[in-house]
């Protein structure tokens, strides 16, 4: 008699979470319209990232990290007496690795050990007119190469905000437009989402390394710097 009272209340259970199940899966979703909106707005850059680093080769590990460091020191003093803010230079990579030297006239490993140390930085400029002067200054006091300049914007809150209302503008209109034309009634919205890009007009990639040598500023023009926000939207329809 246990075994079958037992039996009778564990099909109950089974039967009673089979209808749950069937309860949820037949939920319907409410009927909406889903939208995209773009907004894009341009702004002049006011503010420059340069890209520098430091590449020492030696035989010897220690000498080489010695010869990084001091070239390195030597550029960040250089970008400060230039304007730039200690605060404003960021240390972005440091590597070093070990190969076997190849002898490219015996074909030939020569069982010496070359060991290659880059040390990379960016330095913001907060003055688009400073940043030749920066540039030279890194590459007359230990920057052997130049990885480019980004132009950007120091603020971008105001052009995100104005770049938001137009692509709101746009998704509003584009539902509206699509009730009309299905003769439906929009509702409130029941999701929104937005992402933002970023587009920079102008990135100049400039010297490539350099010998032991004064350089004079090079002239560089400011370029335009895009942000676009997009939009998702999605309205119960009435």
């Amino acid at each position: 008699m246990r075994i079958f009272l037992l039996l009778f209340v564990m099909s109950l259970l089974i039967v009673g979470c089979g209808d749950i199940g069937n309860d949820i899966s037949t939920q319907a979703y409410p009927p909406s319209i889903s939208v995209t909106g773009t907004g894009t707005v341009t702004g002049i850059a006011d503010m420059v990232e340069v890209s520098f680093s430091v590449e020492v080769l030696n035989i010897d590990a220690g000498v080489a990290v010695n010869e990084a460091t001091e070239l390195a020191e030597q550029a960040i003093a250089a970008a400060i007496e230039a304007g730039v803010e200690e605060t404003a230079i960021e240390t972005v990579g440091y590597s070093l690795y070990m190969e076997e030297e190849y002898d490219y006239n015996t074909y030939e490993y020569t069982g010496e050990n070359l060991y290659h140390l880059t040390h990379s930085f960016i330095v913001k400029v907060n003055s688009v007119e400073q940043v030749g002067n920066v540039i030279s200054a890194l590459v007359s006091n230990g920057a052997t190469s130049i990885g480019g300049i980004n132009f950007t914007i120091n603020d971008r809150n105001e052009l995100i905000n104005q770049a938001r209302e137009l692509a709101l503008n746009e998704a509003i209109n584009t539902a509206e437009l699509l009730a009309e034309g299905l003769n439906v009634s929009l509702g409130d919205p029941i999701s929104v989402s937005e992402w933002v890009d970023n587009y920079s007009d102008y990135n100049y990639n400039g010297y490539g390394s350099f010998d032991d040598a004064y350089y004079e500023s090079p002239p560089i023009s400011p370029g335009n710097s895009s942000i676009t926000v997009n939009v998702s939207v999605s309205y119960e329809i009435e």
